[in-house]
């Protein structure tokens, strides 16, 4: 068996072409379609394809560049109050630059430092009164203050729950479901 028969037979039997951008696989299909991901798309041919992977990724550097700047030009002085509004312990530099570096993750979180450091960043309020957060599954939700004021005093504590809402959007909205019950 010749390199391309070997290769043509471990994948998938209808792909003619496969390009790899950023990490994503971009299959060009026998019957003229694309797809990413082995996920089909609307895309005419692998340059498109390519190129909005491009440019997903470019959007993506930049929005975590920018958020990264806003976070870093915040008053260290600022974080330690908000820190010694809510916990008891010494602030350090360390201390301060994790809650930094926990805040413009956008990782779900309950502890109210992170949230009230959040507050801070106008991006990351974008939406007037919300808060947003992306989970492992790559989804974003949404909450308001009232919710997350709620969260941060029920789940101060549960580690696996918060774990288990950060997995997917899914998990986060059974879990609001369960409260509200």
């Amino acid at each position: 068996m010749h390199y391309n028969q070997f290769i043509k037979s471990i994948t998938r039997s209808n792909v003619s072409e496969t390009v790899r951008s950023y990490g994503n696989t971009i299959e060009k299909l026998e019957d003229g379609s694309v797809a990413i991901n082995s996920l089909k798309t609307e895309f005419k041919n692998l340059e498109e394809a390519r190129k909005y992977i491009k440019s997903k990724v470019k959007s993506e550097h930049i929005e975590q560049e920018v958020t990264d700047e806003i976070y870093e030009s915040l008053s260290e002085n600022k974080i330690a109050e908000i820190i010694k509004e809510y916990h008891n312990i010494k602030v350090t530099d360390t201390l301060i630059e994790s809650y930094i570096e926990l805040a413009s993750s956008n990782l779900f979180n309950v502890d109210p430092v992170v949230y009230e450091i959040r507050k801070l960043n106008k991006v990351d309020t974008i939406i007037e009164n919300k808060i947003h957060y992306k989970l492992n599954d790559n989804s974003v939700v949404a909450i308001n203050e009232a919710t997350q004021l709620r969260l941060n005093n029920l789940l101060t504590n549960q580690k696996d729950i918060v774990e288990y809402m950060r997995e997917s959007k899914e998990n986060f909205l059974h879990v609001l479901e369960q409260l509200e019950e």
